[in-house]
């Protein structure tokens, strides 16, 4: 499971890496939690746009809207059936950006927060991800929600937890926000990160609390041996 993640860029960044121009405003964050808005592309006829999404997927049918507190992430071998999530699959597929995310890894009977990001720090990673729109009955407001899609973990990963977000490079991109891609041209896609141009490190346990937003949530520190 992928709980907390950072994202510091600017608009430039993003028109840069994306090739998007109209971008809404957002806030550098260094521990984004579920219930949080994030930073997400869709594609609109065959044009991407980039659009602020609640963390934490509200399927359109749920009756309440705190059903999106469980569904922050959705396992990629399952996401084709679990009613939560084959609807969005098929038709509301977009992409998460982050600049990295927060793992836990098992301790001496501790959770010890690592950091991982890309060895070139500007880069952005891209993660597959849902959404879908809910309207509380009665109500005009409609929210706009999203998860992003967990596989198992890389070689890299693999010492700190058996799970990791799916990872995708820019010709999967363009093939996850593709509306004519087949079952399996997608499925295909939903597997462990083969770059090699990942980095990971421990950081202070500050992470563990959500509503702490400090930049030091990034900052590495020596571990005492074992």
């Amino acid at each position: 499971m992928c709980g907390r993640f950072t994202l510091f860029t600017s608009k430039d960044w993003v028109r840069e890496q994306f090739g998007i121009d109209k971008l809404p405003d957002f806030t550098n964050q260094f521990n984004i939690a579920p219930s949080q808005m994030v930073l997400a592309i869709v594609a609109v006829d065959n044009q991407w746009h980039v659009v602020l999404f609640r963390w934490g997927l509200i399927p359109f049918w749920a009756t309440d809207k705190k059903i999106g507190n469980k569904f922050a992430n959705a396992r990629s071998e399952t996401v084709t059936v679990k009613p939560a999530f084959r609807r969005s699959f098929q038709s509301k597929r977009c992409l998460m950006l982050m600049s990295g995310f927060f793992e836990w890894q098992q301790r001496l009977g501790m959770k010890q927060p690592y950091y991982i990001e890309s060895v070139k720090r500007d880069e952005l990673l891209t993660v597959a991800a849902l959404w879908d729109s809910w309207q509380a009955p009665g109500e005009e407001d409609v929210i706009q929600s999203c998860c992003l899609l967990t596989t198992s973990a890389n070689e890299m990963m693999r010492p700190i937890h058996d799970r990791m977000p799916v990872i995708l490079t820019e010709k999967e991109q363009q093939a996850w926000l593709n509306c004519n891609s087949s079952i399996n041209e997608l499925t295909s896609l939903l597997v462990p990160y083969a770059g090699t141009d990942l980095h990971c490190y421990p950081v202070s346990t500050k992470v563990n609390n959500s509503r702490y937003q400090g930049v030091d949530t990034i900052n590495p520190i020596q571990l005492q041996s074992d």
